[in-house]
């Protein structure tokens, strides 16, 4: 059931996602709603029957992973739609209450898809820095560091400066270069967390911003994935060395995974991440 849930869900993914023609302008937001909808439900409810117990029933596992899912891919939707409302308004104020409900909403799929209940554990990522807070049992707070978000950060400071003070109004890294290497006519790039603009762009900061934006939310989108690989990193902790690395360090594999699925497709005009992030920001 395992391997057969992991290629359904390989398949659903590519189907989506693969050689998407869908015009930005064509989509609604019922139908913006029912993806996000959709995906935060089928990535938890597989990820729930990966990580179920033996004596727990594949289905009952499931529907309540899929349910679970579905109500973060709800806030995910949601909190997208508040950086579109930046887009139009250029208030900053709506950025910050996007991100902790776009935390809410991967927080609650990462659950779902651990077989968890969905209050268990929640996360903050600002930049390569991953806060976590553990409410089961024992409040506790605990931080890690997400090294391909690390990397891509080192990355930002090799090409562009750093603006904090856009950086601490987002919750990631903003920078701002001379030129994006082969960026072609487009003036902005998101790697992981972090963000690099053409400072020719500062005059149509509210435009290309809020686009890459919705890419960071892109990328933490598929963390819920993370949850799949929980069993044999539960083995690996055995080891003294990985155990350490562990707690130091959260691998963020879902950026391999949103970065490979973004590449099936190096059209702009037809990339599915880019017409969804013109969808939320150029209406």
């Amino acid at each position: 059931m395992n391997k057969f849930s992991i290629k359904l869900l390989i398949l659903v993914i590519l189907l989506s996602f693969a050689n998407n023609k869908i015009n930005a302008q064509h989509r609604n937001d019922f139908e913006a709603g029912l993806f996000n909808i959709g995906f935060g439900g089928l990535v938890s409810g597989l990820g729930a029957v990966i990580n179920k117990k033996q004596n727990e029933k594949t289905g009952k596992v499931f529907l309540k992973g899929f349910g679970q899912g579905a109500l973060g891919g709800y806030l995910i939707f949601e909190s997208k739609r508040l950086v579109g409302e930046f887009g139009k308004t250029g208030d900053y104020g709506y950025i910050w209450p996007s991100k902790l409900i776009n935390s809410a909403g991967t927080s609650i799929i990462e659950n779902a898809a651990a077989n968890r209940d969905f209050w268990d554990r929640w996360h903050l990522n600002i930049g390569f820095n991953r806060i976590e807070f553990y409410t089961k049992d024992k409040f506790k707070v605990s931080y890690r560091i997400m090294p391909f978000a690390l990397s891509s950060t080192i990355y930002g400071f090799t090409q562009g400066e750093l603006d904090f003070n856009k950086s601490i109004k987002v919750g990631s890294f903003v920078f701002f270069t001379d030129d994006i290497n082969n960026s072609g006519d487009f003036t902005g790039a998101t790697y992981s967390n972090s963000i690099l603009i053409e400072k020719k762009a500062l005059n149509n900061l509210n435009g290309v911003l809020p686009h890459e934006i919705i890419h960071v939310y892109q990328y933490e989108s598929f963390s819920g994935l993370n949850s799949y690989l929980n069993k044999p990193i539960t083995k690996l902790t055995k080891n003294k060395w990985f155990r350490t690395y562990n707690k130091i360090f959260y691998t963020d594999f879902n950026y391999l995974t949103f970065r490979g699925l973004y590449n099936l497709n190096t059209n702009h005009g037809s990339n599915f991440f880019e017409n969804e992030a013109r969808f939320y920001t150029e209406k």
